[in-house]
């Protein structure tokens, strides 16, 4: 993986290079004058280029590039820690409104029946795929060795993590069935799989990145469905799958260094251009709470709160422009505890402002038609469809160039009969996208 020796006999400044990406980020650092560079490499395992000196500098350098890998094995590290403490605080929260308990009852009142078993296995299809890849001779990342280590380190660092927590936390599964929904062990499972392969092949196409985030994603959200775990065990399982498998192959390149990878690999970075048109497909959850009409609400004419689970796409006319479309799920729940869901399509323009590289903000403002499967309001018969009305902003974080976090909050107004006033709500939400 050695480039060409570079040197020099000219004192003069210069600078490093301490990541290699396919548009190079460059640090730039000043070099004492009396430096004279003898070799200058690349190690793709790391990201890192090594520069060595005739006087011995190297090693510091080689201390600063350590500490740029570090501060990325510490981001992962912070958000397991954020996650886990955020699950651990609402692991008991089954007995109170929350987002677990709302989300949940999109489920229990829409879809009570539903009982599959197909997400035992779905968990295990990338790693099927990967090692099905490799086994055809289609060259991945790493060779066999360097990947079993990996996976290895992987697989046993999210076994204790999950299975620690499941029995430390010992919260109550949503049937009843035992005390260790948190956190979803499949859904960290699907996640571990699902990195796996964006590791090994994610840099040879990034539709193996989105194909395996899309079953984990899938494998996750049927574990609410089979009435199996609550929003928040997911959301740490998919949490813990993606940071052990991180941590893993962190660890594995400390190990092995430039050895035992492929001479095709190019480390992937983040090249996201938002001046340029992209489509996204979104999975979004969310809780809504309804503006005003105390008085109609306390007498159980209206609904008080709810959930929200839904897909969301953005089709671009133009960049950071185009068509938004959304369809969801909202739980609608009355003081007395009834409940009863709400359904909506909406579409309209959407406009997007990148900044600071990594950071979109997003307006939109849609229309369409809601519908409910119970009477919207005890006391006027009959309502069940008419116009729904939603306008807001999110903002998106770039952590990959096919992955996004949003936040977003909206303001919807919805008029199930025309004999009914409008109710108004307010949504809050947070989505997951992948783009291309």
């Amino acid at each position: 993986m050695n480039m060409d020796h570079i040197r020099t006999t000219q004192p003069q400044p210069q600078t490093m290079m301490m990541e290699m990406p396919l548009k190079p980020i460059i640090s730039m650092v000043s070099i004492p004058q009396e430096a004279e560079v003898i070799d200058f490499h690349n190690d793709l395992s790391r990201n890192l280029v090594f520069i060595s000196f005739h006087n011995g500098n190297n090693y510091l350098w080689q201390i600063y590039a350590n500490f740029v890998r570090m501060k990325r094995i510490l981001h992962i590290i912070s958000i397991i820690c954020l996650c886990l403490s955020i699950g651990a605080l609402n692991s008991h929260a089954q007995t109170r409104p929350s987002i677990d308990t709302d989300i949940h009852a999109i489920r229990n009142t829409a879809i009570s029946s539903f009982r599959y078993h197909y997400d035992d296995y779905l968990q295990y299809s990338p790693a099927i795929l990967t090692v099905g890849l490799k086994a055809c001779g289609y060259e991945s990342r790493s060779g066999w060795g360097r990947m079993l280590f990996s996976d290895a380190v992987s697989a046993g660092t999210m076994a204790i993590l999950v299975n620690g927590l499941k029995y430390t936390v010992a919260r109550p599964r949503p049937d009843g069935s035992a005390n260790n929904s948190f956190p979803s062990g499949h859904t960290a499972t699907s996640f571990l799989t699902a990195t796996m392969l964006y590791k090994e092949y994610g840099w040879r196409s990034p539709w193996f990145s989105i194909g395996g985030y899309t079953v984990a994603t899938i494998s996750g959200v049927s574990r609410i469905l089979n009435n199996k775990h609550y929003m928040s065990d997911i959301a740490a399982g998919a949490v813990i799958g993606i940071g052990s498998v991180h941590l893993g192959y962190f660890l594995s390149d400390l190990i092995f260094k430039d050895r035992f990878i492929s001479e095709e690999y190019l480390p992937t970075v983040l090249s996201y251009d938002g001046k340029s048109k992209h489509y996204v497909a979104e999975i979004l959850f969310g809780r809504r709470f309804i503006i005003g009409a105390e008085g109609r609400k306390q007498m159980g004419e209206l609904p008080v709160r709810g959930g929200l689970a839904g897909l969301q796409t953005d089709i671009p006319f133009l960049p950071g422009a185009g068509i938004s479309a959304r369809m969801s799920a909202s739980s609608m729940i009355y003081e007395s505890g009834h409940t009863g869901v709400l359904y909506s399509a909406l579409a309209g323009p959407y406009w997007n402002l990148p900044f600071a590289r990594i950071l979109e903000f997003q307006v939109k403002a849609m229309a369409g038609y809601g519908w409910m499967d119970k009477e919207w309001s005890l006391a006027v018969p009959g309502g069940k469809g008419g116009v729904n009305l939603s306008a807001g902003a999110g903002l998106s974080l770039i952590i990959d160039n096919n992955f996004k976090l949003k936040a977003a909050a909206d303001f919807e107004s919805i008029s199930l009969s025309p004999k009914a006033p409008w109710v108004n709500s307010a949504v809050v939400s947070w989505g997951a996208s992948w783009f291309w």
